[in-house]
């Protein structure tokens, strides 16, 4: 099965702010003026009239990206947990700032996405990454033969070259 993975578009945390969210509560952040257009511009690539389904992150900026590609592309949409954003915090009990979330990304970078037996914070790693995004799309492989992904740059360097990718950047990978 052919997957193309597509960067969320541009988001904003300025409401989620101005609200006072902190931890996962900032993931409800929505896309830019600019984001938005910048998904319109990305939903008329020719790449979509191959594409059987759609599938998306969860979170708010990617949905929203999925939303303007599908408002131009008679295709369906599925939200899948699994294309979810890197974990600072994979056990879910706590609710990090956007500091100790930061000292955690510092970590999973310095080990090359590893998670080490000393960490002090349970981030998610890199392989976890990868397991549960390709436990997601082989759901998927026996039914399909090409879709695409509204997902997130950390996801989205697992399976490339560790580059990071622009907003509604595309990587092609296949999947068995």
């Amino acid at each position: 099965m052919q997957v193309y993975l597509i960067r969320h578009s541009e988001p904003t945390y300025q409401q989620v702010t101005s609200a006072g969210l902190t931890g996962f509560g900032r993931e409800l952040g929505g896309l830019t003026d600019r984001g938005i257009i910048l998904a319109q511009q990305c939903a008329q690539q020719p790449l979509f009239a191959q594409v059987q389904l759609i599938l998306s992150s969860p979170y708010t900026r990617a949905l929203q990206t999925a939303l303007e590609i599908v408002r131009f592309n008679d295709v369906p949409l599925k939200v899948e947990l699994g294309l979810h954003e890197w974990l600072p915090d994979q056990t879910g009990t706590r609710t990090d700032t956007d500091e100790q979330a930061g000292q955690a990304y510092k970590l999973y970078r310095q080990h090359m996405g590893e998670r080490t037996a000393a960490s002090p914070l349970p981030y998610e790693s890199a392989a976890e990454i990868k397991a549960q995004v390709l436990a997601t799309f082989s759901k998927y492989a026996a039914s399909y033969d090409c879709i695409a992904c509204v997902t997130h740059g950390e996801v989205m360097r697992q399976f490339g070259d560790h580059n990071d990718v622009d907003y509604c950047g595309v990587r092609v990978i296949t999947v068995d």
